[in-house]
């Protein structure tokens, strides 16, 4: 985790001269009978003159039961637990009345999702020990990582009413690679993923009540077509204690990649200090793109539902957030080509435990 640890060195010197305003830590747990998911979360906000900046730092853990289907023979159950460290540093700048200009550099360290930890196991045991077969020196023992970096302007069309945000992003990942055999012998799949993106969005105060929230983006993948994607957000106000937020969004990546989701939340204040709040989340995809000429290990279509119940507490200077949430992931049958990754994408029942901590310094 050196390239991770090497930033924070790099970054917290910055907040030195600057004055912090908000700090925030938090735990996220997300279980199911055969994975389970932690992250602990820090961060701080910070300000000097016309700059705004904050940093922040992530601790995430994965640990499976990795089991493999009954037909491979070479497969053998096995508990694997995994790390992943990374660091966001952001900032921007007032340059006038309307404009800000926005730059933010980040790094991480180790997997950064369940599924690369099972599907990396799943390729350990099968080709790790492939000596003297054509393509054995082709596998090689994985190292996730990766580095982003983001610069955009932001421009205040409508004083204090109407904003508009232009992003553009490149992300370099050393990824977990996948692997393909056949009688030509053992082929690795890309090492290293770059991603260009660019983003466009638009935030308007539309009455005392209402605002909302719009979002173009495409994105560029090493060895893949672009990927399109947008996002409409309306928060109403409804009465002086009940506000409701909905958002409905989707993406789209040629030649056979379609994603919808929408969600929507219900919150009431209780009192000055406390309140409570519901939320539901619908997401459906249409499996990932296929490109392999044997198997695959492309997930095949999805359907996910979330319902979640939360409070939340603001004192003087302390704040706190409790979230609780079933997740259900429901996925296609897997086909011939994927059938080896059955135990990777079974329907699951998740929970979602989230807690957070903030205090205005």
């Amino acid at each position: 985790m050196g390239l991770a640890w090497a930033l924070l060195f790099a970054v917290v010197p910055l907040g030195y001269g600057f004055t912090p305003v908000n700090m925030e830590s938090g735990v996220e747990w997300v279980d199911a009978d055969d994975i389970s998911l932690l992250q602990v979360s820090w961060g701080e906000d910070f300000e000097t003159g016309t700059w705004e900046s904050s940093v922040s730092l992530a601790f995430g853990h994965y640990g499976m039961d990795y089991q493999p289907v009954p037909f491979d023979f070479q497969g053998e159950e096995t508990r694997r637990s995994e790390r992943n460290l990374s660091l966001q540093f952001n900032t921007r700048n007032q340059v006038n009345n309307h404009t800000w200009i926005i730059a933010g550099a980040g790094v991480y360290d180790g997997y950064t999702n369940y599924r690369s930890v099972w599907l990396d196991e799943y390729y350990r045991q099968q080709y790790s020990e492939l000596f003297g077969f054509p393509g054995a020196e082709n596998y090689v023992e994985a190292d996730p990582k990766g580095i982003n970096g983001t610069a955009g302007v932001r421009w205040s069309y409508l004083s204090g009413s109407g904003f508009a945000e232009l992003n553009v992003s490149r992300l370099r990942d050393d990824v977990s690679p996948g692997y393909e055999i056949d009688f030509d012998g053992l082929r690795r799949g890309e090492l290293t993923l770059a991603t260009a993106a660019i983003s466009l969005s638009t935030e308007n105060v539309l009455s005392k009540r209402v605002r909302s929230f719009f979002e173009v983006r495409a994105s560029k993948t090493t060895a893949r077509s672009t990927r399109y994607g947008a996002e409409f957000a309306l928060n109403v106000a409804m009465g002086e204690n009940w506000v409701s937020r909905w958002n409905v969004g989707g993406a789209t990546e040629d030649p056979q990649f379609d994603a919808y989701y929408g969600g929507v939340a219900l919150e009431y204040q209780a009192n000055d200090n406390l309140s409570w709040f519901v939320d539901a989340r619908y997401y459906e995809d249409t499996g990932e793109i296929e490109n392999a000429l044997l198997f695959t290990s492309a997930a095949p279509g999805l359907i996910s539902n979330r319902f979640g119940i939360g409070l939340r507490w603001i004192g003087d200077s302390w704040s706190s957030r409790l979230y609780v949430a079933p997740l259900d992931t429901n996925y296609e049958p897997t086909r011939e080509s994927t059938d080896f990754f059955q135990n990777l994408y079974l329907d699951r029942d998740w929970t979602v435990f989230q807690f957070a901590v903030g205090r205005s310094l």
